[in-house]
């Protein structure tokens, strides 16, 4: 069955509901046409829309659901929720914010479902991804089951369901949740993002623990500029209750405002490298496989060694290392489940040699995507690098402009080689897209290429690439397709990679 088919998660009639128990949720200004029907399911996209079902008319990015309340009629919604009045011939609730009563419904229709789950909420601009995997393997070994929503998929209850976006929308959070209260999952870690906050879609969710990893520039094509993307982030700590737990990232600028949204009563837990941070690093020594550090924790101490390399995973260790302690899991168990942690697909992932032979030359492939990202990840390979670093990176498409010149930047202070490539340049001119790309390289020494298909750049990278050398290719990480103007084509980083370190291996690669 695909998710499509049960678009929260959940066989329809899992809610057992009627209307009059949603209008009395919802409490609408105005009720048309209002009959009391059993309510069969949510949707906000007219396509999900099965008999019995109630359609929110939401006002999305690109298009006004309001538009397609009629075809939701045709597809056997029952009533419809807007923010104003619809010539329709079921009935319609007017409410002052679609999103948030979709939201609201949601949690109600599910039963509440955050209230049986312990739901751990990590917000910021990088580290979301690892900091998750981290903090799921501590509660794992910890001997507890364990769901996920997160950038690259959902998995709880035996299920894996590909990720269309770092946070789904209101009905699948909850309809997921419900799925792990069912079958007695005890804490599910969530990937937020600023934009999951801002559209209401965790509206409701009870979180035991809010993470914050850190605040750099990205996504200011949706929030403009960098106050609201941070007020956006602080959200998720203004939704805490008394007696949880705030995880701040004590070395982060944006500390203090996250501190300052949580309400009284909610419990601080600082981590970082600070020596005033409740749980830090010390003594940290960088290698190519990996990363030793002392973990300083309230109770104690433990030297470890971190099978991720660089200091931006010593600080989401951190992260998952103080969340696990606040939900209880003991601080032998946290270090020693970091230990096991293996790096998560596309993070800095090594591209393995073809035929399992040691190759001279190191490739790796990661998500970074934004200024701060690639200065992180180019200055630890720089760092471990024994011979030079050669960058493929390129900037994706419809999204901030304003960081495509200052990720040039980023990767011109730390390699001595860059390939400018597509990313996912979805409606825009890849061209268009490179030439503000190269303004972040101007007055800058690094040797750079303009090599617009994505494959023929990772290609030339590697060819470029002599014994000791290091290779990045940036931007995708676990991502398997490329976003074109009209098309979706199948795309994977590593496997180009693996391809054509094959090729180089065998000689068959030239120029």
């Amino acid at each position: 069955m695909t998710d499509l088919a049960f678009p929260s998660g959940l066989p329809s009639g899992q809610g057992r509901m009627r209307l009059r128990e949603l209008r009395d949720c919802l409490r609408p200004s105005e009720v048309f046409r209002y009959r009391d029907l059993p309510v069969d399911g949510l949707a906000f996209h007219s396509a999900e829309v099965r008999p019995g079902n109630v359609f929110f008319a939401i006002k999305g990015v690109n298009k006004d659901g309001i538009g397609f309340a009629q075809q939701a009629v045709s597809r056997g919604a029952i009533a419809v929720v807007a923010e104003e009045a619809l010539p329709v011939a079921v009935p319609v609730m007017v409410v002052p914010n679609a999103r948030a009563a979709l939201a609201d419904a949601a949690r109600f229709y599910y039963r509440d479902p955050s209230r049986a789950v312990a739901v751990i909420g990590i917000t910021g601009t990088n580290g979301k991804t690892t900091t998750a995997h981290l903090l799921r393997g501590c509660l794992q070994a910890d001997r507890r089951n364990v769901g996920l929503l997160g950038t690259i998929a959902y998995e709880f209850g035996g299920r894996r369901i590909p990720a269309g976006n770092t946070t789904p929308d209101a009905i699948r959070i909850q309809g997921y949740l419900r799925e792990m209260a069912d079958c007695y999952t005890s804490a599910c870690v969530m990937e937020v993002s600023s934009h999951s906050l801002d559209q209401e879609r965790v509206r409701g969710v009870r979180f035991a623990v809010g993470v914050f990893t850190n605040l750099t520039q990205d996504h200011l094509d949706y929030h403009l500029d960098m106050v609201s993307y941070a007020r956006a982030k602080a959200r998720l700590f203004e939704q805490l209750e008394p007696a949880t737990t705030a995880v701040l990232n004590l070395d982060d600028p944006a500390f203090s405002l996250m501190r300052d949204a949580a309400p009284r009563g909610v419990r601080i837990l600082t981590f970082g490298l600070s020596a005033m941070a409740d749980v830090r690093a010390e003594n940290i020594q960088l290698t190519a496989d990996g990363t030793r550090f002392t973990l300083v924790m309230p109770n104690g101490r433990v030297e470890l060694f971190l099978r991720l390399c660089g200091l931006h995973n010593v600080q989401n260790a951190l992260a998952a290392a103080a969340a696990s302690l606040s939900l209880g899991v003991s601080e032998l168990t946290a270090a020693a489940a970091l230990e096991d942690c293996r790096p998560v697909p596309g993070r800095l992932e090594l591209v393995e040699a073809p035929l399992g032979r040691p190759s001279r030359i190191r490739v790796f492939v990661d998500y970074a995507h934004t200024p701060d990202a690639l200065d992180k990840v180019c200055g630890t390979l720089r760092e471990l690098s024994e011979g030079r670093l050669i960058v493929v990176f390129g900037c994706g498409g419809d999204r901030d402009r304003t960081k495509r010149a200052p990720m040039a930047a980023a990767v011109a202070r730390h390699a001595h080689v860059a390939f400018l490539t597509s990313d996912n340049p979805r409606s825009e001119d890849p061209e268009s897209i490179l030439d503000e790309v190269e303004k972040g390289l101007r007055g800058t020494t690094i040797r750079s290429f303009r090599v617009t298909d994505r494959a023929d750049a990772i290609r030339n990278a590697i060819l470029e690439a002599q014994p000791l050398d290091t290779v990045l290719v940036a931007g995708k990480g676990h991502e398997n397709h490329q976003v074109m103007k009209d098309c979706v084509v199948p795309f994977d980083d590593r496997l180009e990679a693996s391809r054509a370190l094959a090729a180089k291996e065998a000689g068959w690669l030239h120029h």
